[in-house]
């Protein structure tokens, strides 16, 4: 794929994003909530296809959009993202929005993917990267007896059969629980496949 990669956010899942990423050939634009100096020199000791811009270049150049920032910035983003073209966002959110206490946002009876998508009518949303702690996501994803796996789920097919490609480029295994509506609570806090490490044996 030749698409140019965005990352918002550069915390502990953004790194462990970045990381996989500096392995590839893809143009990364990385962006946060400061300024691009701010993160340049992090950025050059994981990769030399990483690039510090400001939100705005990333969000109108990226074709795909990783979102790796808290919660609670996830309706301001949203309104920072109006009117860009279309593009897929991998949702690489979960809905704590306190660690002590540890608390969940309350949305309802959805999953957390058709909550970000529909704050992003607009694009294509893909959960991703968000069932593994940030400590087990930077790993290499080959273990030696086979690949960490990503689980992977949206309403679009297209969408999420280019993160599943996308996933197998960072070294992953990818598997697709199919639309939000079936799969999506599988991968969120407190599902079945939340914090679990499954490795697919070569």
């Amino acid at each position: 794929m030749n698409e140019v990669i965005g990352v918002i956010g550069t915390g502990n899942i953004g790194k462990g994003i970045l990381t996989h990423l500096a392995k590839t050939n893809y143009k990364v634009l990385v962006s946060n909530s400061r300024p691009p100096e701010s993160i340049k020199e992090m950025l050059a000791g994981i990769g030399d296809n990483l690039t510090a811009v400001e939100s705005r270049e990333t969000i109108d150049n990226a074709d795909i959009l990783f979102l790796a920032i808290p919660w609670n910035r996830l309706a301001e983003f949203a309104k920072e993202l109006a009117g860009s073209k279309p593009k897929i966002i991998v949702d690489a959110t979960n809905n704590i929005i306190s660690v002590n206490p540890f608390k969940l946002a309350d949305i309802g009876n959805k999953s957390t993917g058709e909550y970000v998508a529909s704050l992003f009518p607009e694009h294509r949303v893909v959960k991703a990267f968000n069932s593994l702690a940030a400590a087990t996501l930077i790993k290499d994803p080959n273990t030696g007896t086979g690949k960490r796996v990503l689980f992977v789920n949206g309403d679009n097919l297209e969408a999420s059969a280019k993160v599943v490609a996308l996933i197998s480029d960072l070294g992953f295994a990818a598997i697709d629980l199919g639309p939000f509506q079936n799969g999506g609570k599988l991968q969120d806090v407190g599902g079945s496949l939340s914090g679990i490490e499954l490795i697919k044996e070569k």
